[in-house]
């Protein structure tokens, strides 16, 4: 019989500290996500966070979801994203999918955004006709290699022939080469951090000043602080349990201040996991897209990334002149999908950044 089970963010500390959990055949969560959640600063310990579906006490599905706060019609609007469904093989188009959400909506009151979805996932939402893409964002996605895996968070190849031919490509590609000849200019100096200053505080807080969610200083460390990727060099025994990446060979922040002439122009925090390079949270004088697109484009290069996903279209823009330094783009399409309760109390005319969603955390 089919059962769905909620877990609150304060049960799910006791729920992640359970050291039964190790022999269970699937987990729900990764350590790491749970202490995210844990230490999110705009949740509620009493909000369910984590959802699951069992047949005859065996886990076949679970979802979780991400609380954050909106800013809109000048009022704060607690919401929560969507992120991490999945359904056993054996019980997939049965709709458990849909019941789970279901649930997620009755319990948030309707109150749900989603993005950086599979298209199962989101032919899932269709289905429960609750949902409605209500905004689009036009980014490009820049590779600096040919890859083909079918999974950014994978960086090694279990079929020989797609390796070989992977291979075949690249050396085909001249951005090899062309990338060792890209300089930034001489007045240009670039200071690295493992933990943001004041500064890069207020800047990225300013940055975020009119976009929906607004991150304060409190939110910008936890992001930094409290990622859901680890680096492992080899597959963790609890992680390869968890349907999604929680421990990878490669996975970085790079938190940069870029100044011109000694006055400061831009902060960029930029994220390396395995294959992917992001940037999602930013700040910049006008003018200097430019420079930002070569601090991003090197940074890639040399933590060997694959490619670059960028959706502020200035900085898109200046990284589609930079064409002898990268191989090829694709234009990418990032959807927003709102829940109709929470579309009523935002409408449709909002700022996001790169980050916003789960997106700053994977």
């Amino acid at each position: 019989m089919l059962s769905i089970s909620k877990i609150s963010l304060r049960e799910l500390k006791l729920f992640n500290d359970d050291t039964g959990l190790s022999e269970k055949d699937f987990l729900p969560i990764s350590k790491v996500r749970a202490m995210s959640l844990i230490a999110n600063p705009r949740a509620n310990s009493n909000e369910n966070v984590l959802y699951q579906a069992h047949w005859n006490e065996k886990l076949i599905a679970y979802l979780t979801v991400l609380p954050d706060i909106a800013y809109a019609n000048n009022q704060s609007i607690p919401f929560a994203w969507i992120s991490g469904a999945w359904v056993h093989p054996s019980f997939r188009r049965q709709g458990i999918a849909t019941k789970l959400i279901d649930a997620v909506v009755l319990d948030w009151k309707g109150m749900l955004m989603a993005t950086n979805f599979s298209k199962i996932t989101e032919a899932v939402f269709e289905k429960t006709k609750t949902f409605k893409t209500i905004k689009k964002i036009e980014g490009q996605r820049f590779f600096l290699r040919k890859t083909l895996l079918s999974y950014y968070n994978c960086c090694s190849h279990s079929n020989p022939f797609s390796y070989t031919a992977e291979k075949f490509i690249n050396l085909l590609n001249y951005s090899n080469l062309t990338r060792k000849f890209l300089k930034i200019p001489k007045n240009i100096e670039i200071e690295y951090f493992t933990r943001p200053d004041d500064e890069i505080l207020n800047k990225l807080t300013l940055a975020t000043a009119n976009t929906l969610t607004k991150r304060s200083t409190e939110e910008i460390n936890w992001i930094i602080r409290y990622p859901w990727l680890i680096n492992g060099l080899l597959p963790d025994r609890a992680a390869q349990k968890f349907f999604f990446a929680s421990v990878i060979p490669a996975f970085a922040y790079y938190m940069v201040k870029v100044f011109k002439d000694d006055e400061l122009i831009g902060v960029l925090l930029m994220q390396h996991s395995n294959t992917r390079f992001t940037v999602p949270y930013y700040w910049f004088e006008s003018g200097t897209e430019d420079i930002m697109a070569r601090v991003i484009l090197l940074h890639a290069s040399r933590a060997k990334a694959s490619f670059i996903n960028i959706y502020n279209q200035k900085i898109v823009n200046s990284m589609l002149n930079l064409r002898p330094y990268y191989f090829y783009s694709k234009k990418r399409t990032r959807k927003y999908l709102v829940a109709d309760s929470m579309a009523d109390s935002i409408g449709d005319s909002f700022e996001l950044m790169d980050g916003d969603g789960d997106c700053a955390f994977i």
